[in-house]
């Protein structure tokens, strides 16, 4: 997509980035009908949320799922944002420990069965899973992972089977730091709904919104680098590198976190600067397959109980690729301790694949490894009071300036946080710009950083 030329006419909202937070706070308030626009600094929207086709096969960023309880879902819903999926086939799956492998406890029948539980495990699965879905996790958001995990499951092979399915569902490997209260609310999500792989990848979902937008009037503007943003209580504007001023009532940045600051131009000592400068962000070494023939067709999703890898054949649930052609995604989830060399971490990928696909080089079509992907710019921490202690959509001493994100505010997790972020921050665009000029509202962190 070509850059459209930038008018320096004045907009009702600014938006700092066309990902998946970007394009969905730009569509409500498009859909409200204000003068929206998107300015973008890469060539194409999207984000992290772009999906790479090549002879027919679709490639996601790593292995994306959609929570189909979570907050992107229902406000992509809302909009009528068109997308199918299926959910992944998990009767088969297994939870590897070495050179042994187990099947993934899915009920009682299974967990009755498993070889991996004892019978004091087992115990323990029953009342720990009909606890959950009346679980309230916000007494658990200061405590962490494997404080909870300790005192729910023991230290046993059923704990590591808790971490696991709680590692898959955060994407986080930090236990000793990551708020247990996060990781509850995101494993009760993942058990009541599931996820979806969306068919076409996660380019379905940018189409759409790009699509909407563009209906609704929005002026999406791609190669568009904005250097400053500057905010009063008259209004915002963007400054690009090309020198030009974009004027308008609102800005919502829907960038990462350290972006966010520079744009701003905030010195070291305010809290978002002091918030960013010690958040953690979640990263993942993925490997990305595309195959002519699965050598074990009943192997298709798989969990590393002794070491923090996943692998799943998407393709196998959506439509991803050509006939004949599996699309799959092996990942190892990189934790807090320093880090492994981007060659290692391949070869280990590798070396799980071989174990669960035992010949699998000899069929692959394609394949890419992206050694150390962004996840999410923050890992909620139980010393930071979990989802709360992220930045509120509010900007002290940024009138009229408001952020979204994955990192931003208190409700849920990965494209769950940037679409609610995303929502929370078009309301309160919409009510600046329906009361007049505003000041800022709230405090940057739920947590008082």
């Amino acid at each position: 997509m070509r850059a459209t030329s930038l008018r320096a006419d004045r907009a009702d909202l600014i938006v700092i980035g066309a990902g998946l937070a970007g394009l969905i706070t730009a569509a409500f308030v498009a859909r409200a009908g204000r003068k929206v626009v998107v300015l973008e600094r890469a060539g194409r929207p999207g984000g992290r949320a772009i999906t790479r086709v090549d002879g027919g096969i679709h490639f996601n960023l790593g292995p994306h799922a959609l929570y189909c309880r979570g907050h992107a879902f229902r406000l992509l819903r809302e909009l009528g944002i068109l997308f199918s999926g299926g959910f992944p086939d998990t009767r088969r799956a297994v939870l590897t420990d070495g050179r042994r492998a187990y099947r993934l406890p899915r009920g009682a029948g299974s967990a009755l069965a498993s070889r991996l539980l004892t019978v004091r495990d087992k115990a323990r699965f029953f009342r720990l899973f009909a606890m959950l879905p009346r679980l309230d996790a916000r007494p658990f958001d200061r405590v962490t992972l494997r404080e909870w995990i300790s005192e729910t499951a023991g230290h046993g092979n059923l704990a590591r089977l808790m971490g696991t399915l709680c590692r898959v569902g955060t994407y986080a490997d930090d236990p000793e730091h990551l708020s247990a209260g996060a990781a509850i609310e995101q494993l009760k999500n993942t058990l009541a709904g599931g996820v979806w792989y969306l068919d076409g990848g996660w380019q379905v979902l940018i189409d759409g919104l790009r699509e909407y937008v563009t209906k609704h009037g929005v002026e999406l503007a791609t190669s568009a680098r904005v250097v400053a943003v500057r905010g009063d209580a008259g209004g915002v504007a963007a400054i690009t590198a090309s020198g030009e001023e974009r004027l308008g009532r609102t800005a919502v940045l829907a960038i990462d976190p350290e972006g966010a600051g520079d744009l701003l131009e905030m010195p070291d000592n305010s809290p978002l600067a002091m918030w960013t400068a010690r958040s953690v962000p979640v990263r993942a070494a993925c490997l990305d397959v595309a195959l002519n023939h699965l050598p074990r067709r009943d192997r298709r999703v798989a969990f590393g109980l002794d070491r923090p890898y996943y692998f799943s054949v998407h393709s196998a649930s959506a439509r991803l690729a050509p006939d004949g052609v599996a699309v799959l995604h092996a990942m190892k989830y990189l934790g807090t301790e320093p880090d492994s060399p981007a060659e290692f971490d391949e070869a280990q990928l590798e070396a799980y694949l071989e174990t669960l696909q035992p010949g699998w080089r000899g069929h692959v079509v394609t394949r890419r490894f992206l050694p150390a992907m962004t996840v999410a710019h923050n890992l909620p921490r139980a010393d930071e009071g979990g989802l709360a202690g992220r930045p509120a959509v509010t900007v002290p001493g940024s009138p009229n300036v408001f952020l979204a994100g994955d990192w931003v505010g208190d409700q849920g997790l990965l494209a769950d946080a940037s679409a609610a972020s995303a929502a929370e921050a078009a309301r309160h665009v919409i009510e600046a710009l329906d009361s007049g000029p505003i000041t800022s509202r709230g405090s940057v962190s739920h947590a008082n950083v």
